[in-house]
């Protein structure tokens, strides 16, 4: 009897090692896709496209979000050739709320040396609009509707901003508020005086 019970055992660990194996498979599976969705691009049906790895050190090769105001596209070509603050920004996201006329203070005094990007992200359109208008945003901005491309950045909190020098290197992806005081330091950091 006692041999005939010890034999069920090792099947059991054996069936529950393999049930282990298969699950971490499967993470590893749904990880390379998420990494390939990062770092291979994406193309939506909401009209986001993008292609790059937006981790900092990593390339943004290329970018086109609907605009957030009208008609047509806003594009990475369009900036490629000087830096580039990207900021995430939503209405339900007291903290970009907040952000938002500092962004355009400093966007002000830099002029062209700088672009600028605001992107809206999984809000309506139409309180991503209100917000704008009432920051007084004057520079680009673009629609995530889905936040497809927010997360490709793999950021894990908003307000997010992605530093990228002329070239589309990623020199830094920032989470969290920033003043006018802190954005022009990190401008500086990244970009140079």
């Amino acid at each position: 009897m006692i041999g005939k019970r010890s034999r069920p055992g090792p099947r059991r660990s054996l069936l529950g090692a393999s049930r282990g194996l298969s699950a971490a498979i499967g993470l590893i599976f749904v990880f390379a896709a998420g990494l390939s969705m990062i770092l291979l691009g994406r193309s939506g049906s909401d009209g986001v496209v993008y292609a790059g790895d937006f981790r900092a050190g990593g390339t943004l090769e290329s970018l086109q979000l609907p605009v957030l105001v009208g008609t047509g596209s806003v594009d990475y070509e369009d900036f490629a050739d000087r830096p580039l603050v990207i900021n995430f920004f939503a209405s339900w996201c007291p903290s970009c709320i907040s952000e938002m006329p500092a962004f355009e203070q400093v966007h002000r005094q830099l002029g062209d040396r700088v672009g600028f990007l605001g992107v809206s992200q999984s809000d309506p359109r139409d309180a991503s609009i209100e917000l704008a208008r009432r920051a007084g945003i004057t520079y680009p901005t673009g629609f995530d509707a889905v936040g497809s491309f927010f997360h490709a950045t793999g950021a894990l909190g908003m307000p997010t901003t992605i530093f990228v020098r002329a070239g589309g290197k990623i020199a830094d992806v920032w989470v969290g508020p920033l003043d006018a005081g802190s954005l022009q330091m990190l401008i500086e950091e990244h970009f140079g005086p």
